[in-house]
């Protein structure tokens, strides 16, 4: 199995140090030849509306969204803004991957970034807490039936998931519970 991690803005580097750690096989994704050598897809936090512009930049928008059909993705933050259904902000092209309404920076600015813990429902790879960190993170909203909440904090969905795909309001690649990783590979392996 080999992981990629779209590299074309955002903090990239920690989600593969993430991997190394957990011995996945991982590459960066910059263009359609490399997205087509993986397995499933992690699409990082960063700034959604210039990840959104390098997506088209590079052609890779329709090559992702054609990629996520079969395979698997996992977005954090920004990632998971373009994977959502409506960012309601028209700089950003949404993917439509996961049925969910996002809220860009929702959780304050850069200066209102937190960690704290979230409540995790009870599953083999995860504890009841997870020490999350939000950094402008998004708020989540209209989460569609197709979607299972899967984290939450103070009664807001922050880690939704579909069949395919998962989608976090964190940024799991901060610290060292590496249960988010875990979970994500299970899923590509279903």
């Amino acid at each position: 199995m080999k992981v990629g991690i779209l590299a074309i803005q955002g903090d990239f580097e920690l989600h593969k140090i993430a991997l190394d750690k957990l011995s996945v096989d991982s590459l960066y994704v910059r263009n359609e030849k490399e997205l087509n050598n993986c397995d499933a897809l992690i699409l990082p936090g960063g700034e959604s509306t210039a990840m959104s512009l390098l997506l088209n930049k590079y052609n890779l928008f329709n090559s992702v969204k054609k990629f996520a059909q079969k395979k698997n993705l996992f977005g954090t933050c920004a990632g998971a803004i373009l994977m959502s259904s409506n960012s309601r902000d028209s700089r950003v092209k949404n993917l439509k991957i996961i049925d969910i309404q996002t809220c860009r920076n929702a959780w304050g600015a850069q200066i209102d970034s937190f960690s704290d813990n979230i409540e995790l429902n009870e599953n083999l790879f995860f504890t009841k807490k997870y020490y999350a960190t939000f950094i402008r993170g998004p708020k989540f909203s209209n989460v569609k039936k197709t979607c299972n909440i899967i984290g939450s904090y103070h009664g807001n969905p922050v880690l939704v998931r579909n069949e395919k795909h998962l989608a976090s309001s964190f940024h799991p690649e901060i610290g060292e519970d590496l249960c988010i990783y875990k979970y994500f590979i299970k899923m590509i392996n279903e």
